[in-house]
C-alpha cells in the first residue's frame, strides 16, 4: 500500500485520476470522538490555481452545485484552500462509472440488459430533474443545466445507487479559453445540436445527452463518433444515426420511442423535462415481469466486477486502520512535506473527473480576488 499524504485535516490515500483542471484523490477525513470517513478530494492543478478568472468561476459554480442535495447527485462536503491549493471534499462513491460498465460488458461480449440501461438512465433523470427545477432562497429558478452529461459522469455504486457528478464544469470551461479544448475533447459525442452550434442551452440539451447514453447502452455502439472531432460534431449537428432497433432488434418499441423522442434535432420536439422522460422509462420498467431495482443493479455490478470489489474491499479495510497521527518517514504527518506524485504515483490517462460544488464562502471569494 502507498504511503498516505497529509493534506490539512485530511489524509490523501490514493491518487485516483488526473484531468485537464484537477486531480482527484481517495482520502480520509477525521472528526471528534474517533469519527472517520472515506471521501474524495478534488484539488485544482497548480497551473490552474494561478488563473484568477478561472478560480472566480470555479467558486461561482461551487456555490451553485453546493445547493444541490439529492440521492442521485454526488454530495459536496466542503470547498476550501490549503497551502494555496483550492480543493473540494465530496462524497466517495464506491463503484464504477457508466463508461467502465459499458467497457466491461463489451469486453465480455455481452449486451447491456435493457431494464438495467433504463434503470440507470431513469435514476440520472431523477437527479437532473431536481437540478433543472432547483430554485434559490427567494424562489427564483436557478436554470441549472449540466452541459456535460456523459458516461464518465454517471457513477453506479456497488450498492446499486446511481449518482451524477461534475455539475457546472462545462459551463465553467466554456468561459475559459485556456482549458476549453482540452476538457471538451472526447466529449463532443455527448453534446446536443444546439450546443454544437453555440446556441443558448436549456435543460433539453441534457435530455439529448441522456438519449445518446441510452442509445449507446442498448446498441453497444457509439452514436456520434467520426474519424475527426469535426466529423463527430457534424454527426451531432445533423443528428445522423441509424434506428436503434436496426442495430439491436431486442430493443422494445416503447424504449425505442423514448430514445428517439429524446434525440430529436428540434428542441421543441424533445421531452420538455427529465420527469417526462422518467415517466416513460418507469412505465416500461414497471411493465416487466420482474421489476429491476437497486438491489438487482447491485447484484449485477458486483458480479461484473467481482475481482475489483474484493480487492477494493481489502484496501478499504486497510484504510480503516490508518490513524490520524501516523508517521511518514518517522516524521509526524502534520509536519511532513512530500511530493504527492512521488508518494501516490501517477494516475495514468483518465477522463476528466473534475467535480464542481460546495457551500458558499464569501471570504474565499474575497481572498481570491484580492
Amino acid at each position: 500500500m502507498r504511503q498516505p499524504v497529509p493534506f490539512g485535516k485530511y489524509l490523501l490515500l490514493d491518487r485516483i485520476s488526473v484531468g485537464g483542471m484537477a486531480e482527484v484523490f481517495k482520502a480520509k477525513s477525521y472528526g471528534v470522538e474517533g469519527f472517520e470517513k472515506i471521501i474524495a478530494i478534488k484539488r485544482i492543478l497548480p497551473t490552474m490555481g494561478e488563473d484568477r478568472d478561472f478560480i472566480k468561476m470555479f467558486i461561482d459554480e461551487a456555490k451553485i452545485a453546493g445547493q444541490l442535495a439529492h440521492s442521485n447527485i454526488c454530495q459536496i462536503f466542503e470547498l476550501g484552500r490549503i497551502d494555496g491549493s483550492h480543493f473540494i471534499a465530496m462524497e466517495f462513491i464506491w463503484g464504477k462509472d457508466l463508461l467502465q460498465l459499458q467497457n466491461r460488458l463489451r469486453k465480455l461480449k455481452q449486451p447491456m440488459n435493457i431494464p438495467m440501461a433504463c434503470f440507470i438512465i431513469a435514476k440520472v433523470c431523477e437527479g437532473l430533474d431536481y437540478a433543472h427545477r432547483k430554485r434559490d432562497q427567494v424562489g427564483r429558478p436557478m436554470e441549472i443545466v449540466h452541459r456535460d452529461c456523459s458516461p464518465q459522469n454517471v457513477l453506479v455504486s456497488y450498492e446499486g445507487e446511481v449518482k451524477v457528478i461534475d455539475f457546472g464544469i462545462a459551463k465553467a470551461t466554456s468561459r475559459t479559453a485556456r482549458t476549453q479544448a482540452g476538457v471538451l475533447k472526447g466529449k463532443f459525442g455527448y453534446m446536443s445540436p444546439e450546443q454544437v452550434r453555440g446556441l443558448p442551452l436549456d435543460r433539453r440539451s441534457d435530455i439529448f445527452a441522456l438519449g445518446t447514453m441510452l442509445y449507446e447502452c442498448l446498441t453497444g455502439q457509439r452514436l456520434f463518433q467520426g474519424e475527426t472531432d469535426f466529423a463527430t460534431l457534424e454527426k451531432v449537428r445533423n443528428v445522423s444515426m441509424p434506428q436503434p432497433r436496426s442495430i439491436n432488434p431486442d430493443i422494445p418499441e416503447a424504449v425505442e420511442k423514448i430514445i428517439l423522442k429524446s434525440l430529436t434535432k428540434d428542441v421543441d420536439d424533445r421531452y420538455g423535462w427529465c420527469s417526462d422522460m422518467l415517466a416513460d422509462l418507469q412505465a416500461y420498467l414497471m411493465s416487466q415481469p420482474v421489476v429491476f431495482t437497486a438491489k438487482t443493479m447491485a447484484a449485477a455490478i458486483k458480479e461484473l466486477f467481482t475481482a475489483e470489489v474484493e480487492r477494493e474491499k481489502q484496501q478499504l479495510e486497510q484504510y480503516k486502520k490508518m490513524g490520524r497521527d501516523g508517521l511518514i518517514g518517522g516524521i509526524p504527518a502534520a509536519e511532513v512535506k512530500v511530493n504527492i506524485v512521488e508518494q501516490l504515483g501517477e494516475a495514468g490517462e483518465a477522463a476528466d473527473p473534475t467535480m464542481l460544488g460546495g457551500p458558499s464562502f464569501e471570504e474565499m471569494e474575497a481572498a481570491t480576488l484580492a
